[in-house]
Formats: C-alpha cells, sequence, structure tokens
C-alpha cells in the first residue's frame, strides 16, 4: 500500500536519512522513539508538507513524492497532527467548517465559490453522529470543545471519504481514558477496513497495544522495525538504550 525508499529530508532541527518503510493495507505499524527523533519531519514528509532531498513515497505502487499536500489527500493520504487546535484546526470557525477544512471551495458544500449551508449542516449532523462528538451545536467554535472533541473532529475529517494511508502522530496525547479509547478502536477500525496505519507515539504502551509491528527513529532514522510479540518490549527497550548511548 504505502512504501518509502531512501527517504531524506533537509532540517535544521534534525534531518531524515535513509527512511526506508512500507506498510500494508490492514496493517498498522507504530514509530516509537524518544521526542525530537525526526518523528514529525517523517509525518510531515509523507504527508506532502515538506520536500525530498531524496527517495521516493510510493502509494498502491505509483509514485507521490512530487505530488502536493491535496492531490496526495485526494489519493488517500491522511495526516492527522497531533497539534490540535494549532494546525489541525481553526479554532474560531465552527465545528462544521472544520470538519470540511481540507475541502473549502469544492462541491457540494461550495458551488461557483458560494457556500451551500444545508449541505455542509447535513455533513456536519453525520460526522458529528457517528463519531460522537460532543459539541452543544455543529456551529460551535471548535476551540471551545475538550480536546478529546477536537481529536474526534479531526478524525471525522480525516478518516472520511477514500482514505487509504493515515499517519496519526500522538493520537491520544493529553486526551482522557474515555476519549483515549475511543480514538485507539477508530485506529484499529481502519486497520479492519483495509486501511494502511501508521502511529507515531511516545506512548509504547499505545504502541505494543495497537500495532503489528514497531519502529524505533533515532537521529533521523529508523534504526529497527519489530513485530509486536512477546519479546517486543524487550527488543524495543535494547533498540531505544542503544540509540541514548
Amino acid at each position: 500500500m504505502l512504501e518509502v525508499t531512501g527517504l531524506a529530508v533537509d532540517d535544521a532541527q534534525q534531518p531524515l536519512r535513509d527512511i526506508n518503510l512500507a506498510v500494508a493495507a490492514g496493517e498498522i505499524v507504530g514509530i516509537a522513539g524518544i521526542d525530537g527523533n525526526g518523528q514529525k519531519q517523517l509525518a510531515e514528509a509523507l504527508a506532502g508538507q515538506r520536500t525530498l532531498t531524496q527517495g521516493s513515497i510510493r502509494l498502491e505502487g505509483n509514485p507521490i513524492e512530487k505530488l502536493n499536500i491535496a492531490r496526495r489527500r485526494r489519493l488517500g493520504l491522511r495526516y492527522v497532527t497531533d497539534d490540535r487546535l494549532g494546525e489541525g484546526t481553526v479554532a474560531t470557525f465552527p465545528v462544521s467548517v472544520n470538519l470540511l477544512l481540507k475541502q473549502i471551495g469544492e462541491p457540494p458544500f461550495w458551488r461557483r465559490g458560494i457556500e451551500q449551508p444545508e449541505a455542509i449542516a447535513r455533513h456536519a449532523r453525520q460526522r458529528i453522529a457517528e463519531y460522537d462528538i460532543r459539541a452543544p451545536e455543529f456551529e460551535t467554535p471548535i476551540g471551545k470543545l475538550s480536546g478529546g472533541n477536537i481529536q474526534k473532529a479531526l478524525l471525522a475529517r480525516e478518516l472520511d471519504g477514500p482514505a487509504r494511508v493515515v499517519i496519526f502522530a500522538k493520537p491520544t496525547h493529553g486526551l482522557d481514558v474515555w476519549n483515549t479509547r475511543a480514538v485507539r478502536e477508530r485506529i484499529r477500525q481502519s486497520a479492519r477496513g483495509g486501511m494502511a496505519v501508521i502511529v507515531i507515539s511516545t506512548d509504547l504502551e499505545e504502541l505494543l497495544e495497537l500495532s503489528h509491528r514497531i519502529g524505533v527513529m533515532s537521529r533521523g532514522g529508523i534504526i529497527g522495525m519489530v513485530r509486536n510479540g512477546p519479546q517486543a518490549r524487550g527488543r524495543i527497550g535494547e533498540l531505544m538504550s542503544g540509540a541514548t548511548l
């Protein structure tokens, strides 16, 4: 489904070097590591927010590394950022518009540049009900919702339509127990539905709960890939310990 070969990205804080990664349909691959070792740069490079200095990204066999964010998204590559209010949403915009933030100006929600209120409202009601987003009304500014409900709105937006590959960055960071369970179940459902899933997290317990395989990132590279199982925790610990020496 998704194949990354020799990916490299320049970055003043943490450049990426020779990233090789493959994720199959229905598979969840976790990315572990101490924060700041290139996890965010990797997610942004895959999503189209950073230019590669070398390497390739293939989605279902087709090269996408030269495509922009919008074109990758239309092909089914989605990114659920960990920066919910700064990058993922516009706090002062209503929930209904944030659910369509990546489709502004597109039919059936806009026609000839004119907003279609009924279509937007209908879409918002459907997503709010399906994802159990607790909001007073769909016109409530999304910044007034709890972190858990903002995250559910992000999932409702990014998992909508022809999603094929989804990158989740710290998907449950800062959430309460109830919302953490709900988000993790959505991640499992995504994989069961045939999506290729990448979960980037500093919470090893989360990755062990969700992932089929777990890669360890250090200094801008993936230094090992471990298949989940009884020995996985120890092997990941060894890789992470070696990375900090």
